[in-house]
């Protein structure tokens, strides 16, 4: 009896054991397999960043460098174009931040040191744009850049997978809300108020914002194999 006894107990403790690792060993697999998901969308993301970047950079460069009067004069027949596309790159950009800094902090580990250099190159760029010494426009703080990005990010999940694809809104999405939505539109003030200033040669945040978004740019894209039909020109002066 003592036996049977015993060999009831120690059966019993086994299978408690056995569906105990069983557990752990799933768990262990599905931390895995979302952690490999957040790091693809992590890789996914600096495609897309470097080419937005790219964009915000050329169009800062336009407005430094050319003539920006005549520019604005060029497009008047399109209405507000001028405002609600350069409203849009800066849109575009925070919400590709967004996207990573999603996507990295879904992977417990980041993605290793080149996502490090990535962030420390981003919060260059988003020190120069909170920096409030400018008399100038295009002041976006740390939580104001953060809320442009949410609004601008979504998830995009891939049929009943847990395979999940960052996704940003495009222009055309971005204008009708941008001239719908007066909420959105709020956000979007630094951008006018910039645009105004520009005739009056106030641009210093724009230069250092151009000079760190083209240091961005070499690390996400090294070889240039995303942006290669945008040319990273620094502005000089004089």
């Amino acid at each position: 009896m003592v036996l049977s006894v015993a060999s009831v107990i120690v059966s019993g403790w086994f299978s408690a054991r056995t569906v105990r690792i069983s557990h752990q060993l799933d768990a262990e697999r599905e931390r895995q397999r979302e952690q490999e998901s957040a790091l693809a969308a992590a890789r996914r993301v600096y495609e897309p960043l470097a080419q937005s970047a790219a964009e915000l950079q050329s169009r800062i460069y336009s407005m430094v460098k050319n003539d920006w009067i005549t520019l604005t004069k060029r497009y008047q027949e399109h209405g507000d174009y001028v405002l609600t596309s350069t409203a849009f790159l800066f849109a575009h950009y925070f919400g590709w931040i967004e996207a990573r800094r999603q996507a990295v902090l879904t992977a417990s580990s980041g993605a290793g040191e080149r996502d490090a250099k990535v962030s420390a190159a981003i919060n260059q760029v988003r020190g120069t744009m909170r920096e409030s010494q400018y008399d100038e426009g295009f002041l976006f703080f740390n939580v104001e850049q953060r809320a442009i990005g949410e609004l601008m990010f979504t998830w995009d999940v891939v049929g009943d997978s847990s395979d999940r694809h960052p996704h940003v809104i495009g222009y055309a999405a971005f204008c009708q809300r941008f001239r719908e939505d007066a909420e959105f539109r709020r956000w979007f003030g630094p951008v006018e108020t910039g645009i105004q200033h520009i005739a009056e040669s106030k641009n210093e945040r724009l230069k250092e914002i151009h000079a760190e978004l083209i240091e961005l740019i070499k690390i996400l894209d090294p070889t240039r194999k995303y942006t290669t039909r945008y040319e990273l020109r620094a502005i000089t002066t004089g």
